[in-house]
């Protein structure tokens, strides 16, 4: 089986030999040990939040329950952008190895090294309870909270980034508008310290990189992770997403629960760093497509290409059909061609079968009317020729509070 390499067949003799959860998944099946080495990988089952949640107990390694006991190992927590939040833990040492190929791309691609000052935005849920406040800082890290980010305390924490003085910053594409907005509106000196900015944690956006490189002037690139395993893939300068390797196995799997390459599917993941609790053909929730590519950059990992964020992110159709709602994030890229950049932040919301809003945040003085037309015309899906869209503007659009992140599509009603 696990040909695919001797790191995957470790951490999968491990996780089914040593963690509840997978040892009463193994004596359900009737199988040994033995058999799952010795089968196909692909034949594993896949296991997902809600099961884990379900478990919560059942999943941490029996040789790790002194510590998890203890309270020795790290601790972090899902965003709980599903609805659901989910506990992870780590070994210390794990922790520090699942994020050692980042680093070693930092480096290599942008000179960013562990010691250089950088700046970044948390939510409650991605830190312990000790850090509720407005913001904290480390020892090369000032901090700073999503919730309640008005203009006047926007502007508070870029005073603060001048002082600081940060190499880089860790940014959501929905802050990174924020930010750049403040900067433009209030005609805030740039922070010329910055040379490289990393986005995480929502779609990134043709337009939004667009603004933030005209805005800060500096490396940009885009970085796939989550909590449940830290880093997933990352962007080298020739804008190819490579999976870590060493951190990860990652599939598409297609309808069929088939592994697919070129093709997109739902993104599944299994860890190779955390033996804690480690997470074995675990179904993220996003969709996307993986694929061999030859890149200028040396790196011959495999490179995903995400589709939308969320599994759920999916438009229910008249006839109970799904279609994915990157059809609006096309439009969007359409619109913003035709109106050179208009579009500068977006979220759509299906209300009901056909019947959606649009929200927008757009220059001043651009032409309503041309580009809600535009934007109808540029949604290319014949399910849903007889939509109906009511348009909305706002001066900006501020992630949720909860998970921290704003998401491009929302589904209110159930499917059919």
């Amino acid at each position: 089986m696990i040909s695919v390499s001797n790191k995957l067949e470790r951490s999968v003799k491990s996780a089914y030999s040593e963690v509840p959860f997978y040892m009463n998944l193994l004596y359900e099946s009737n199988k040994s040990i033995d058999d799952i080495l010795s089968g196909n990988f692909e034949d594993l089952p896949f296991t997902e939040k809600n099961k884990i949640v379900e478990h919560s107990g059942d999943v941490i390694s029996a040789r790790y329950i002194p510590k998890y006991l203890s309270k020795e190992l790290l601790f972090s927590r899902t965003s709980g952008s599903t609805g659901k939040y989910m506990d992870i833990y780590w070994a210390k040492d794990d922790f520090t190895k699942s994020m050692l190929e980042l680093w070693i791309m930092r480096k290599k691609y942008y000179g960013i090294f562990p010691k250089d000052r950088m700046c970044c935005f948390y939510t409650i849920q991605e830190t312990d309870i000790k850090n509720e406040q407005d913001e904290y800082k480390e020892e090369n890290a000032w901090i700073f909270s999503k919730v309640n980010l008005s203009t006047a305390r926007i502007i508070e924490i870029y005073k603060k980034m001048c002082e600081f003085k940060p190499k880089w910053l860790i940014l959501q594409p929905s802050i990174a508008v924020l930010l750049c907005q403040c900067i433009k509106n209030n005609s805030l000196m740039g922070l010329d310290s910055v040379e490289y900015i990393e986005f995480n944690g929502e779609i990134l956006t043709d337009e939004v990189r667009k603004l933030t490189k005209e805005t800060f002037n500096c490396n940009i690139a885009n970085q796939y992770g989550a909590n449940e395993f830290n880093s997933i893939a990352y962007e080298c300068p020739y804008g190819n997403m490579h999976i870590m390797d060493s951190n990860v196995y990652a599939e598409a799997i297609d309808e069929d629960g088939k592994a697919v390459t070129d093709k997109c599917g739902e993104i599944c993941v299994t860890t190779l760093t955390n033996n804690a609790m480690p997470l074995i053909r675990y179904k993220i929730g996003d969709v996307g497509a993986i694929s061999e590519r030859k890149c200028e950059c040396g790196n011959c990992s495999k490179v995903i290409s995400l589709m939308s964020g969320r599994k759920n992110d999916f438009v229910i159709c008249e006839d109970g059909t799904r279609i994915t709602s990157y059809v609006f994030v096309r439009a969007i890229d359409n619109v913003n061609l035709v109106m050179d950049g208009v579009v500068k932040q977006f979220n759509i919301i299906q209300k009901d079968i056909n019947k959606f809003t649009v929200k927008f945040v757009v220059d001043e003085d651009e032409n309503l009317c041309q580009l809600e037309e535009i934007f109808k015309e540029s949604v290319l899906e014949d399910r849903l020729a007889y939509a109906e869209y009511e348009f909305e503007y706002f001066e900006r659009l501020l992630p949720d509070e909860k998970t921290g992140k704003l998401r491009y599509f929302l589904r209110e009603m159930d499917e059919i």
